[in-house]
């Protein structure tokens, strides 16, 4: 049975690159703050893959923060920037992935105001309730995503992070689905903060990183020692931060290609479910990610659906990210206008072919076929 792969946007198979950077890192060991031989080759490993990732999203190195994984890096960063404080305001989209949504509810339960600005039917947040929101007294730090989880739509971030900026409050932007897959630039985008993640443009799980801009002040959520300018303390896991650095350097340079590629596959995709009985696309039609489609099969049990692609060798996603349930409707959706709708998402990569997408939809529309001359 030949096994199609559609949760490119969860998390991807290992990049070349990456494996044998991970590879040669094995038999390597060395804490990077000694001073001996072996820390300092381990010190050096940190700076070249530092470098690396500051290229990649045009940052300085000393502006780059090394986590455990895009998790870490955005509770790091809204826990940071409010640092002690039991008072303030904190502003969020409503469509947030649940590592922004839950580190914002531990600082709702310290006493901090969380506010969440809505989104649009396609999933855009309200770019001017988002302006009265940070303008309000004692709003702090704001997050907006770069490009949502579920069904791919991009946020305005430029136009946020302009906008916070002007209101004197420090702008956080998730990019995990899109660092590897897209241009980005922090100095375009405008964002005083970014999370990226390893495992999501084909570097290992486990490895992350925060990008703070230059004269950005926040805490530490980890204290112990004076590693990554006391902004993070504990050893760094030095193979999978080179490997992360090697799987970004091999994404960046095919960055264009790539997206190009994903874009005519997803357009495909697309294309193919609307001819499918039931099915109703989710998120922007053209502001979107290349590589996500996220959908939904009216009177079809999703559960069933999936569980039959799956002894086919498809490997599709579904239901709420934040509990990783197939069957709970999604918040994303909720919010976007759509409620007790389970979404369905598909997302290719550089295995995924044309035919990969052909199989994929006709397989789905076989089963709903079926299920739906089922006697109830």
């Amino acid at each position: 049975m030949t096994e199609r792969y559609f949760d490119h946007h969860t998390t991807q198979p290992l990049v070349p690159a990456a494996r044998r950077a991970l590879e040669d890192a094995l038999d390597r060991f060395g804490d990077p703050m000694r001073g001996h031989e072996r820390g300092r080759a381990a010190h050096r490993a940190l700076d070249d893959a530092r470098e690396a990732i500051a290229g990649a999203i045009s940052a300085q190195p000393d502006e780059i923060v090394f986590t455990s994984g895009g998790t870490e890096s955005v509770s790091l960063a809204l826990l940071g920037l409010a640092g002690s404080a039991s008072e303030g305001r904190v502003v969020v989209g409503s469509v947030e992935h649940p590592a922004v949504l839950g580190a914002a509810g531990m600082l709702a339960g310290r006493g901090l105001e969380v506010a969440h600005v809505p989104v649009d039917e396609h999933g855009r947040v309200d770019v001017d309730r988002f302006a009265e929101e940070i303008r309000r007294p004692g709003t702090i730090a704001a997050s907006v995503q770069h490009a949502n989880h579920e069904v791919g739509t991009m946020q305005p971030v430029a136009e946020a992070a302009m906008l916070a900026r002007e209101a004197g409050v420090a702008f956080h932007t998730d990019a995990c689905q899109t660092v590897g897959r897209l241009p980005v630039d922090v100095g375009a985008l405008g964002a005083d903060l970014l999370s990226l993640s390893a495992h999501k443009f084909g570097g290992p799980p486990g490895a992350g990183a925060l990008y703070v801009r230059r004269g950005v002040r926040m805490w530490s959520v980890l204290a112990g020692d004076d590693r990554e300018r006391r902004r993070r303390a504990g050893t760094q896991h030095v193979g999978s931060i080179g490997a992360m650095a090697a799987a970004l350097r091999a994404s960046s340079a095919e960055l264009g290609d790539r997206a190009a590629r994903d874009w005519s596959l997803t357009t495909r995709l697309r294309r193919g479910l609307e001819s499918v009985p039931g099915a109703r696309l989710h998120g922007h039609p053209t502001q979107r990610t290349p590589h996500l489609v996220c959908f939904s099969v009216a009177d079809v049990e999703v559960e069933v659906v999936l569980m039959a692609l799956d002894d086919r060798g498809f490997r599709v996603d579904a239901g709420s990210v934040a509990n990783g349930s197939p069957h709970e409707p999604s918040p994303v959706l909720a919010a976007m206008g759509s409620p007790d709708t389970v979404g369905i998402r598909a997302s290719v990569g550089p295995g995924t072919t044309e035919g990969d997408v052909d199989a994929l939809t006709s397989a789905w529309a076989e089963l709903v076929d079926k299920l739906s001359r089922m006697p109830s």
